[in-house]
């Protein structure tokens, strides 16, 4: 049974997120726009050249792909020039023949444009591609090694949404933006620089329209990373309803709320195509406003260059190269308007993944240079050991959590067997977290063989331990993949020993595929029972010097306890064994029997000596003797101690 401390830990933990921002209800209305403060145009800044560093592992390709660019950008600012000498010159002089020199010339810089362009669209989509890998694969990596407090304070569906949807929008943003950047400013510039050739009085008229224009990006710019942070934020809210419903088919169809689910869904999504939508309309419109001022600055283009070919000022090929060179410069200014909103959506999207990056890593994980611990015997001593649940930075200090544990002592002798009991709540199963350092302790020390946890490399230290659960997770390959998990290098051989040891190779057996049969999700196509005695066939392939028994027989019904009760009791010969358990199979054998109440221990000693006391312990015994009396888990304990 999981105890109501955890539960409401869970509990408080979803209210936190969604208190911070993480989770926000549908109901609740888009942060209003806000002035920005030197310190926020700082970070700003600094987001900035963050995201452009994700690109600096692609730099050769991307200055491959920049010079590809520059030079199809090139090419095509010679094709107004062309109109130009055509108009000015080869019309008037009739010269057929450099007319289809001219026209030949075309077509070949139009080809190598094409194949230059082919070139950097593939150097330009293999970044992208190679960008999404190498971000995902790192965001794993990271959460792997982030601690358990801050998965506690978490939910699956939030996490999942940063790992997936947050990293398509940087990809897309980056790099389909980055380099067509480049060319649409080489292009805006290479034109201005041409057009203020042919006529420089033109071009200063046509760069007023400058000002309202940048005024318009600057205003929807912010509108659309507003809104892009508010999809990501609801698709991430909305994949937590996903990922629980999907998980828990059976919870949802028992208590017929399919249709309770499927408004928490709706109105997540609602959410987030609110503020799609709003994203859309700002993106949707700043191309248009800016093609508006542009294509106006062509009308005041033709007018004011009217004028000056009817003063003899300007020739008309001049004019009309100009109003091409013109068309090259609203161009770019359309595209950058785009571009701009994508690098908005890129921001909002960057928040959320850096956000992630830079969270701290796992204490134990963080100590690269510590040593690694010997093989071990298995004395386990906690020292004056105290711990409270970490807290969240914004949590009220008026609310913080009282300590789990406080100033627990015990031995453990290695091969020794004891077990934790109390009632819920007492902090019996933090007790067995703490040995594998999921959490970090607040005073005390936890000793192996005399040695300090803290002081040896983590991963040597659990690969000694090993844990059987309440409810085992089990992944969804096969049996065989399960249960070698415990021991990857592990031949078939082994496998199959273990198994055999946990009680589970008959029921494997009578399975067609055997130990290749695919155990579905989380081992939905297996019973409590089958999945329990898998689990501890890995932990028994893994063979520990400590092992932890999480009330690994309080899920089960009488027959399916007895097996995995026989299973356990091979798997804890010669090994230090913790058990956490509410019933009575595992606890009155133990050398040693811990009472925990309020993370206190209040009794201490072998069963008989607990029973005389009449305590705590012996209230707990009595109530679940009368539950146990007359089951086949009972009368199969009655006989083992007889033998």
């Amino acid at each position: 049974m999981l105890s109501s401390r955890r539960s409401q830990r869970r509990m408080q933990s979803g209210r936190d997120d969604r208190s911070s921002g993480l989770h926000r209800d549908a109901q609740t209305p888009a942060r209003p726009p806000r002035r920005l403060t030197p310190e926020a145009r700082k970070k700003r800044r600094n987001e900035i050249r963050r995201l452009i560093g994700l690109l600096q592992p692609y730099r050769g390709r991307l200055i491959i792909g920049a010079l590809l660019l520059a030079v199809t950008s090139g090419l095509g600012l010679i094709f107004p020039l062309v109109i130009r000498s055509l108009l000015n010159t080869i019309l008037q002089q009739h010269d057929a023949a450099l007319l289809n020199n001219v026209a030949l010339a075309l077509i070949g810089v139009f080809v190598l444009q094409a194949i230059l362009g082919a070139w950097q669209g593939y150097l330009l989509t293999s970044v992208g591609e190679r960008l999404s890998f190498d971000l995902r694969t790192g965001l794993f990596r990271h959460l792997q090694r982030l601690p358990m407090s801050f998965f506690d304070q978490r939910r699956t569906g939030e996490l999942m949404s940063r790992v997936t949807n947050d990293v398509t929008v940087l990809q897309t943003s980056l790099t389909s933006n980055v380099l067509p950047l480049i060319s649409q400013i080489l292009t805006l510039l290479g034109s201005l620089v041409i057009a203020f050739a042919i006529n420089w009085r033109i071009t200063l008229f046509v760069l007023g329209v400058a000002p309202p224009a940048g005024i318009i990006v600057a205003i929807l710019g912010r509108q659309i990373r507003r809104t892009t942070r508010g999809v990501q934020e609801g698709l991430g809210s909305a994949g937590t309803v996903l990922e629980e419903a999907l998980t828990a088919p059976r919870v949802v169809k028992s208590f017929a709320r399919e249709g309770y689910e499927d408004q928490r869904f709706s109105s997540r999504m609602r959410e987030s195509l609110r503020q799609a939508l709003r994203r859309a309309l700002a993106q949707a419109s700043l191309g248009p406003l800016i093609g508006f001022v542009g294509f106006g600055a062509v009308v005041a283009v033709l007018w004011f260059g009217g004028h000056e070919v009817l003063a003899n000022r300007l020739t008309a090929g001049d004019l009309i190269a100009y109003i091409f060179y013109l068309a090259l410069v609203i161009g770019p200014l359309i595209a950058l308007s785009n571009v701009y909103s994508q690098i908005q959506a890129a921001l909002a999207a960057g928040d959320r993944v850096f956000e992630l990056l830079d969270e701290p890593v796992e204490v134990a994980l963080a100590q690269t240079d510590a040593p690694k611990m010997s093989a071990i015997r298995g004395d386990v001593t906690f020292d004056q050991v105290s711990f409270r649940y970490p807290e969240r930075p914004s949590q009220d200090p008026d609310q913080r959590r009282s300590e789990v544990l406080s100033q627990l002592n015990f031995h453990a002798a290695a091969g020794q067997v004891v077990a934790i009991v109390g009632p819920s709540g007492a902090g019996k199963t933090t007790t067995l977290s703490l040995l594998l350092r999921l959490y970090e302790i607040d005073h005390g020390q936890i000793l192996i063989d005399g040695v300090d946890i803290r002081s040896v490399d983590i991963q040597s230290l659990r690969e000694q331990i090993a844990v059987v659960p309440q409810e085992p997770v089990l992944f969804g390959g096969t049996i065989a993949e399960n249960i070698r998990y415990g021991k990857l290098e592990a031949d078939d051989t082994l496998v199959r020993a273990a198994a055999a040891a946990a009680n589970a190779l008959n029921f494997i057996e009578q399975i067609p595929e055997g130990f290749n049969a695919i155990v579905g999700e989380r081992g939905v196509m297996l019973s409590a029972g089958q999945r329990q005695r898998i689990a501890i066939a890995r932990a028994l392939i893994r063979d520990p010097r400590i092992l932890l028994l999480d009330e690994a027989t309080a899920s089960l019904d009488n027959e399916s306890e007895a097996l995995v009760q026989d299973a356990l009791n091979r798997l804890m010969l010669g090994r230090t064994t913790l058990v956490v358990a509410h019933r009575l199979t595992t606890v009155e054998r133990a050398d040693q029997i811990l009472v925990l109440d309020h993370g206190v221990i209040v009794e201490r000693g072998t069963h008989a000596e607990l029973i005389a006391l009449d305590g705590l312990y012996a209230r707990l015994y009595t109530r679940n003797f009368e539950d146990l009396v007359g089951t086949p888990a009972y009368l199969a304990n009655i006989q083992a101690g007889a033998k």
